[in-house]
């Protein structure tokens, strides 16, 4: 059981929350404890003139008198006079206020003062006892005179309507911490992508210096990430060159067999040239602003393609997924489908199924598998990773493990994601969710 939340802005606003109901709570016990301690203050004051005034005036009134003023109240709100006599409860009072009086009035007054309640549980006034003329009397103060009034219900309003606002700048205080982070998350997050993203520096001290380090660091990848596409770029451009002069040479061979082998070498090197290459404009125009593309019609003229080439590939279409638009690039597209009919023929077995289908999200879900032995739940994640083979035999045929790394590229920049599991019945799935066009989502709505 977690005490606190995950999220830094439900963290604030709950130590804001917890601070000013701590504050209101003891604004409340300071308050309370002040009325009670005044209240108290004033009934004492109150009850020893009242004892004081009938010591002086009880000697001097007869019998009748003295019952009118009992009958009439003692001008103080409950209180009453009542002689001495059986009907005084018996029991010492045991409560705090009861304690507190009594030494309030044997202060004021000077002698002790006897006090008497109904008993425990019983909800009855306290009788408080005094001498008049050699006679003992009694005032008896109800139980609503023992604590202070409450508060007036206008303090209450204006205390809920100070906690209102003091939450609405919480609230604000938290939304100009969090929202700079959020973005900058968001930033980081795409940065980790691949795909270089700065931030503008803003809201506190700490956070706007983080953004200015992070767009430090965006410009230090860029320029490190410039040089390596320099140096790879010039790299497959100079391998071309005496590629072609290898292969002029291996058309001049007179030993079929030998020109055979030399052949495949040359044609493996060509693939990892390409295979470069591809690496390197896997995300060339998906950066872009990109029209819709109808992505069912472009996948049938693609595996067409593959097909004519005696491919064994199989693609179906849900009547949902027809009409889709997907902002892809046709070449990315392209570029994808090869990458992952070629893996799958080279590292799988026949045939490769390719199906297009709407997720329950809203989701264009483009699925390929084959029917080979799949890569082990462990590698999955190791081999979308850029020149990484997951097993050694991976590395030959002119292979260099850029393959899953392309389409990974082409998939993150088409703000999609993309999932490696065991297909059904075996072998390697491939599974590409691509947010739809809006155009796309209406029609099916």
């Amino acid at each position: 059981m977690r005490l606190f939340p995950d999220s830094l802005a439900a963290r604030t606003l709950v130590l804001v929350v917890a601070v000013v109901l701590v504050a209101e709570a003891a604004t409340f016990a300071l308050i309370f404890q002040n009325r009670t301690s005044a209240h108290r203050h004033q009934i004492g004051r109150s009850i020893a003139g009242q004892i004081q005034m009938l010591q002086d005036i009880l000697p001097g009134l007869d019998s009748a008198t003295r019952r009118r003023l009992g009958e009439s109240g003692m001008g103080e709100p409950g209180l009453q006079l009542q002689p001495d006599g059986p009907l005084i409860p018996a029991h010492q009072p045991q409560f705090g206020f009861a304690h507190e009086l009594a030494d309030n009035l044997a202060a004021r007054l000077g002698e002790p003062v006897p006090m008497r309640h109904a008993g425990p549980g019983q909800r009855s006034g306290l009788w408080i006892g005094f001498l008049s003329g050699g006679e003992r009397w009694w005032l008896v103060l109800p139980p609503p005179r023992f604590n202070p009034p409450g508060l007036p219900p206008d303090l209450w309003l204006w205390l809920a309507g100070a906690l209102a606002v003091l939450l609405m700048i919480a609230g604000l205080f938290v939304c100009s911490i969090v929202g700079p982070l959020a973005r900058l998350r968001e930033a980081v997050s795409a940065t980790g992508d691949g795909f270089a993203c700065k931030v503008v520096p803003e809201g506190p001290d700490e956070v706007r210096q983080l953004a200015g380090r992070h767009n430090i660091m965006v410009d230090q990848l860029a320029q490190a990430e410039s040089e390596r596409r320099e140096m790879l770029a010039g790299l497959t451009h100079d391998l071309r060159a005496p590629l072609a002069r290898l292969r002029v040479r291996l058309a001049l061979l007179g030993d079929e067999a030998e020109r055979s082998g030399l052949k495949r070498d040359a044609d493996d090197m060509e693939h990892i040239v390409n295979q470069c290459l591809g690496f390197l404009r896997a995300d060339e125009g998906v950066l872009q602003p990109t029209p819709p593309l109808p992505i069912a019609e472009a996948a049938s003229e693609m595996v067409a393609r593959q097909s004519e080439l005696g491919i064994p590939v199989r693609l179906s279409v849900s009547q949902e997924a027809a009409p889709a638009l997907v902002a892809i690039p046709r070449a990315s597209l392209q570029r994808l489908l090869d990458n992952l009919i070629d893996n799958a023929m080279h590292y799988g077995k026949p045939p490769v199924d390719i199906s297009l289908a709407v997720s329950a999200t809203g989701t264009l879900s483009l699925k390929v598998r084959d029917h080979g032995p799949g890569i082990p739940s462990g590698e999955r994640a190791r081999a979308l990773v850029a020149f990484t083979q997951v097993s050694p035999e991976r590395g030959t045929a002119g292979h260099c493990g850029l393959g899953l790394a392309i389409v990974r590229r082409i998939v993150v920049a088409s703000r999609g994601t993309l999932e490696l599991a065991e297909a059904p019945g075996g072998g390697l799935e491939v599974t590409m969710q691509f947010p739809m066009d809006s155009e796309a989502r209406e029609n099916r709505v």
